[in-house]
């Protein structure tokens, strides 16, 4: 499920409902444009890895976990009850699964509730911004370049850089 369903940006700029499929396309390619970006999907996914525990702790290969669902350790095949997570890194409290390899099930990425503020104004300033580019297209103005502002910019590197 998208994080930012097209619903929510409908009331927020109030747009019009003859625009109503031109606008949805917009939005769409805006989200594939952010993510692009980014080099990560916004949505909500469920993630299986291996990983090998060194210094009593693993980093996942994505970022945003919003529920670890389990932790098998491939060793024993015993479920691992306890762990601390922080951001990428998952933390093991047991210091014999040193060196043990992982089964790590987990949700990664944004759900409506947790997707950030400041991302979902770079989303809406993007669509207006791609719809702005679109509306000179369709009336064939000569200039049809589109650029990214700084602060847009600014907080799409922010998010990208934290899954660097």
């Amino acid at each position: 499920m998208n994080p930012f369903p097209f619903e929510e940006l409908q009331k927020i700029l109030e747009l019009k409902a003859d625009e109503i499929d031109t606008d949805l396309l917009i939005f769409n390619a805006t989200l594939s444009y952010v993510e692009n970006i980014l080099g990560y999907q916004l949505v909500d996914k469920n993630y299986n890895e291996l990983q090998t525990v060194k210094d009593c702790q693993v980093f996942t290969d994505h970022e945003h976990i919003s529920e670890m669902i389990n932790i098998i350790d491939m060793t024993t095949k015993v479920r691992v009850p306890n762990c601390v997570i922080d951001g990428r890194r998952i933390i093991f409290i047991d210091p014999k699964l040193e060196g043990h390899v992982v089964f790590l099930n987990y949700n990664a990425g944004f759900t409506e509730e947790i997707l950030p503020a400041d991302l979902k104004e770079t989303i809406v300033k993007v669509f207006l911004l791609k719809k702005k580019d679109f509306i000179k297209h369709v009336n064939h103005y000569d200039e049809t370049g589109f650029e990214l502002p700084q602060d847009i910019q600014s907080v799409i590197n922010l998010y990208r850089r934290k899954c660097l």
